[in-house]
């Protein structure tokens, strides 16, 4: 190529001013120049080598982490009995005795002396003759600093070995002789900042909760006997939120109680204790809990371990967003493109040496670049085959149609990256491969440290969680998206060379020609500048522009140039909308299918479970309902409308045997067939008093909890009122439309739900139910639920008070157990009313309901049949073992179906989980599954066979 000489006139230079970038990629880019400097002056090679080898030692590490055993993996139940039917290999505690005196210092933080009183018994023969305590030196973030360590032996100071790791300390002491029989181990020290911020599981309110273990981090001894005696200041007892417990515990295994101040305390402190005569295997647990108000105790900072416990685990994937951060900056600087001369001038001579496929990769054009090798071909003069050249212009008018239309850029994209141009472009010198310490970085880093993430993730979802912050799954995927990206920078930069530079001024040039002497309009198709200004002007306009240029020079009839167009084969990866639109359609099937079922409420034609049967709710185990007395009071409102009022009068039995208080539970129905009956608690006491309570909606129930803070016992009067503001809702029964009142006193599962104490007598249960003679004269039905707990037939009331009041008394039978009658569903009352009776009833409503239930498991059974379908025409079109043609048939064959297949599986297994065993709909929406993948795997199995052989 011949290059101007660097002479011109002022006015017809067209400035080409470096690129400006932005300060934050100057500084990184300059830092990184600044690295691979330094780096190269230390080594060459052989420290370019060393560095391989130590990130492919980081990579065989995240391997190991990922594939290799579990790291101190958590104790088993299989580890801990092994353990404790081996206490005798080593020595054993046959009493415990840990004196704990709490102080706070004069900033208000707290500072716990503490004595353990150890009675040892070691057995004969023992290989070992040391003695080790392990005591923690973190704890919920803060640092611990055990100080002012002694420790004696019958009286005896021993001189104690201590080894450091990061979040405990052992205590060894080595006697120096082999010790048998027993002998009193006395350890004193003293711990720092023990309480820390929780929520009280009891109100959900913040606490200065002190909760600690007297055994530390891992009391591997069989303990005998515990003594455990906590002295705390006056103020700070003041500052209960409730009286202190303690508890003893080994795996499922445990028992506590609630601590009373001991009469022996000091004045001005108070002290608490607990004993055990149970023994203790090793690595029990035994814990003293105190609630304090919040703001009672000065917290210290977090600790720098906490900060290291938090952050560490995606240190790996913080270094590779930094990483990532740092490949921007060096693709935009660093490894920016060479610069050429400050100016260009317009040019009307193709540069020499440099095809029209090589001046699209320089000018990163692969939307025009099958546009200019089409001109070129095109342009080619003395074919003395006139179809030929017919041809040619064919396939040239073809690219121009195509040129930067969406359907046309995935084979563009494809034939410009496939191409043997990029490699091309180093060999002639044009662009060049970056190589140094930096890429090799922005190689080896990616790999190991997504290797090193992965193998944390797997290691950490074995341990407790210690991060504030911990999405396993997002840092996984984030880790491997940032590798990804900086692999993509370092592996695919090529930044031209200063020849590069100058022959794209030279492309630039040609453009500004092509611009200022409009040469797409009057050039002829021999033009052999014509295929170089299409490149880098818009495509769109540019093919328009083009097409329209070669249209008068195609004399060849319309049929045959179509069927010319088709054997040229150019287009057979043109997408036209309806092809993009399959595509598009098959991807959003899956991507729909998945945030479904992580977004939306589960689909279920049956009820769930309630709550407050459960057992979940702290405190709702502790408390048996003995007596019950409901009545609900069904009248009329402004506006036809109507309102239902209950109140609930409980003797509930309040059991002290947990580790929260015990807490009343009650859980009603707040939503019936999509339809909302406004039910609010208004009021709840216990004994007369007003009591502290939350309610929450879930499931279409309204749940109610009280948030005791106090410890109590025994049987209490608990009176709860609700209103229902919305108590019809539009139902059909019997092919005929009503307005449904149903009042649930209790959920389905009340004889097991509402009582575990067995030891408290139940009953009598008593429910009422009263309506206005207005509403109960043209009742259609009514009645108590379960139908056999009793019939009652609504009718105005004779006296002509206005009301009528049904009741029922359910009373347990002589073994405690309630009869079958009362079994099996809510127990309330269901009242039907002619359609229109009560206003604010949605006809609509339930209709909308059933259907949402049931949409995931329609559209299962809908996309398992086009699974089917496509199955069904792919194996035909494979068994005539002739390719099929590229267009909108074949794409939704090889699109739809994989794709409806997956969705109906996602959605079909979410609906399954929901729907009874005995519910056809699930025989239906599981048969139409396994239809679906057995459809797809014979289509499969036919494609295989009628695949070609060699």
């Amino acid at each position: 190529m011949t290059e101007p000489d660097g002479v011109g006139e002022p006015d017809t230079r067209i400035p080409d001013p470096a690129p400006r970038h932005t300060p934050l990629w100057t500084v990184l880019s300059a830092w990184l120049l600044r690295v691979e400097r330094w780096l190269q002056s230390r080594g060459g090679s052989r420290l370019r080598g060393g560095l391989w080898q130590l990130w492919a030692l980081v990579a065989v590490g995240g391997i190991l982490l990922l594939v290799g055993p579990v790291i101190n993996p958590p104790l088993t139940l299989d580890d801990l009995t092994d353990e404790a039917s081996d206490v005798t290999d080593t020595w054993i505690a046959r009493s415990f005795a840990a004196d704990y005196r709490v102080t706070t210092d004069d900033d208000g933080r707290l500072v716990t002396d503490v004595e353990e009183r150890i009675d040892a018994f070691f057995p004969k023969d023992l290989d070992d003759h040391t003695i080790e305590r392990v005591l923690a030196t973190e704890y919920q973030g803060h640092a611990l600093d055990p100080s002012a360590i002694t420790v004696t032996l019958d009286g005896v100071k021993q001189d104690v070995t201590r080894e450091r790791a990061a979040v405990f300390l052992r205590l060894v002491v080595d006697p120096g002789e082999q010790l048998t029989g027993d002998h009193e181990l006395v350890i004193r020290y003293q711990l720092s900042d023990l309480a820390y911020v929780a929520p009280d599981p009891a109100t959900g309110q913040p606490v200065d909760l002190l909760r600690w273990d007297v055994f530390g981090p891992d009391l591997q001894q069989a303990v005998a006997k515990l003594d455990v005696r906590v002295t705390i200041p006056q103020e700070l007892d003041d500052r209960l939120v409730r009286q202190p417990r303690g508890s003893l515990a080994w795996t499922l295994v445990g028992a506590g109680q609630w601590l009373t101040p001991e009469p022996d305390a000091p004045p001005g402190e108070v002290a608490y204790a607990f004993t055990s005569d149970d023994a203790a295997p090793p690595h029990a647990q035994a814990r003293f809990t105190m609630p304090f108000e919040a703001g009672s105790i000065t917290m210290p900072p977090q600790s720098w371990i906490f900060w290291v416990q938090t952050f560490g685990p995606v240190l790996p994937m913080l270094v590779l967003a930094a990483t990532l951060l740092l490949s921007f900056a060096a693709r935009a600087v660093a490894w920016g493109d060479a610069r050429g001369r400050p100016w260009y001038l317009a040019q009307s001579e193709p540069p020499e040496g440099i095809s029209p496929r090589i001046a699209a990769h320089l000018l990163r054009s692969p939307a025009t670049m099958e546009l200019a090798e089409r001109l070129k071909d095109a342009a080619v003069t003395g074919t003395k085959q006139q179809a030929k050249r017919q041809a040619r212009l064919i396939a040239a008018a073809g690219a121009a149609k195509r040129a930067g239309r969406l359907g046309d850029r995935p084979r563009a994209l494809r034939r410009y990256l496939t191409g043997p141009e990029r490699a091309g472009q180093i060999q002639a010198g044009l662009r060049r491969v970056p190589k140094g310490f930096v890429r090799d970085w922005f190689i080896a880093a990616p790999i190991a440290l997504t290797l090193l993430q992965w193998g944390i993730v797997r290691q950490l979802s074995h341990q407790t969680v210690l991060a504030v912050v911990w999405w396993p799954l997002a840092f996984v995927a984030l880790s491997t998206v940032f590798a990804a990206i900086v692999l993509a920078i370092a592996l695919t930069a090529r930044p031209l060379t200063r020849r590069g530079a100058l022959v794209k001024q030279h492309l630039l040039g040609i453009r500004v020609y092509a611009e200022r002497t409009q040469l797409l309009d009057r050039a002829t198709l021999r033009d052999r500048l014509l295929p170089y200004a299409v490149l880098g002007a818009p495509p769109r306009v540019t093919g328009r522009r083009v097409a329209a240029l070669i249209a008068p020079e195609i004399t060849m009839p319309a049929a045959a140039a179509d069927r010319a167009s088709r054997a040229d084969g150019s287009r057979a990866g043109f997408l036209t909308g309806p092809r993009i639109a399959v595509r598009v359609l098959a991807v959003l099937l899956v991507v729909g299918a998945i945030v479904a079922v992580n977004v939306l409420p589960a689909p279920s034609l049956e009820s769930e479970t309630p709550r407050s049967y459960t057992g979940d709710i702290p405190g709702s185990t502790l408390t048996t309902i003995a007596t019950a007395d409901l009545d609900a009071e069904l009248t009329r409102t402004d506006g036809d409308g109507a309102r239902l009022r209950v109140t609930e009068r409980l003797g509930v039995d309040f059991s002290d045997e947990g580790s929260v208080p015990a807490q009343v539970v009650r859980e009603w129905p707040a939503m019936v067939d999509g339809q909302d009956l406004g039910l609010t608690v208004d009021r709840v006491t216990v004994d007369g008093d007003d009591a502290p309570f939350t309610t929450e909606r879930a499931e279409g129930r309204l749940l109610l909890r009280t948030t005791f803070a106090d410890v109590r016992t025994g049987l209490h009067d608990v009176v709860i009122q609700t209103t229902a503001t919305r108590p019809a809702v539009s139902a059909t029964v019997d092919g005929r439309d009503v307005d449904r009142v149903s009042w649930v006193g209790f959920l389905d599962g009340w004889t097991s739900g509402v009582a575990w104490d067995e030891d408290v007598e139940q009953g009598p249960f008593r429910l009422s139910f009263t309506a206005d003679d207005e509403l109960l004269d043209d009742a259609v039905e009514a009645g108590w639920t379960p139908t056999e707990a009793g019939t009652w037939r609504p009718a105005a009331s004779e006296g002509g008070s206005g009301r009528e009041t049904a009741t029922i008394e359910l009373t347990p039978d002589d073994d405690g157990g309630w009869p079958l009658d009362v079994r099996g569903d809510d127990l309330g009352v269901v009242l039907d009313l002619p359609a229109g009776t009560v206003a604010g009833t949605d006809a609509d409503a339930a209709a909308w309901a059933r259907t949402a239930a049931l949409a995931p498991g329609l559209f299962t059974v809908v996309f398992a049949g086009i699974a089917i379908l496509g199955s069904v025409i792919g194996a035909l079109g494979s068994a005539r073992r002739r390719s099929p043609k590229p267009g909108l048939l074949r794409d939704a064959v090889r699109w739809l179906t994989p794709s409806t297949l997956a969705a109906a599986v996602i959605l079909g297994i979410w609906t399954l989980n929901g729907v009874a065993g005995d519910d056809p709909f699930g025989d239906l929406v599981l048969g139409g599954l396994i239809a679906g993948v057995v459809a797809v795997i014979a289509w499969y199995g036919v494609v295989m066979w009628a695949r070609p052989r060699a």
